[in-house]
């Protein structure tokens, strides 16, 4: 008994699926797809406006692509109502002198970086020099046990040579 209702149940789907396939509209020869849809900034120069065609917005003039958008589009069907349509590009045009603003401030606080760990190398190398140069205590302690003169007062001298 359970092998009849699975062999029923098999013929039952293919009848449904026979019927799928027939009532399925078919693709009227020569579908073509509309305009595509405007995108802010941009332009589009359309070929062919056939299926499965693919076209590339442009920005216009003084405007760039944004990093990580797409100027693709492409006649598809949708199958549900038959019918053509473009897909929607992901496309983004900004402002091309915003973009290099932007570049040059990068630029610029990189460069602003480079010359602070330039000046604080610098001055870590000239502390690190003094240490080097700089007569220990004991040198110092040495050099004040020293007379400075030969023996005789520095008045005596000078009553000398004047």
């Amino acid at each position: 008994m359970a092998r009849r209702r699975f062999l029923g149940s098999g013929v039952h789907a293919l009848r449904g699926l026979l019927l799928l396939l027939l009532l399925r509209l078919p693709v009227t020869p020569g579908t073509t797809c509309p305009t595509p849809i405007s995108v802010e900034h941009a332009d589009i120069r359309v070929k062919s406006y056939t299926l499965n065609s693919r076209e590339r917005y442009v920005c216009n003039s003084g405007f760039k692509r944004k990093a990580g958008t797409s100027s693709l589009t492409e006649c598809v069907l949708n199958k549900t109502t038959n019918t053509a349509h473009w897909t929607t590009p992901s496309l983004k045009c900004i402002n091309a002198s915003s973009y290099s603003s932007r570049e040059t401030t990068v630029i610029i606080s990189t460069s602003v970086t480079l010359s602070v760990v330039f000046v604080v190398s610098a001055l870590v190398t000239c502390i690190k020099l003094r240490r080097i140069f700089q007569p220990t205590a004991v040198e110092i302690e040495n050099l004040e046990a020293m007379p400075m003169t030969r023996g005789s007062s520095s008045r005596e001298e000078d009553h000398r040579n004047y």
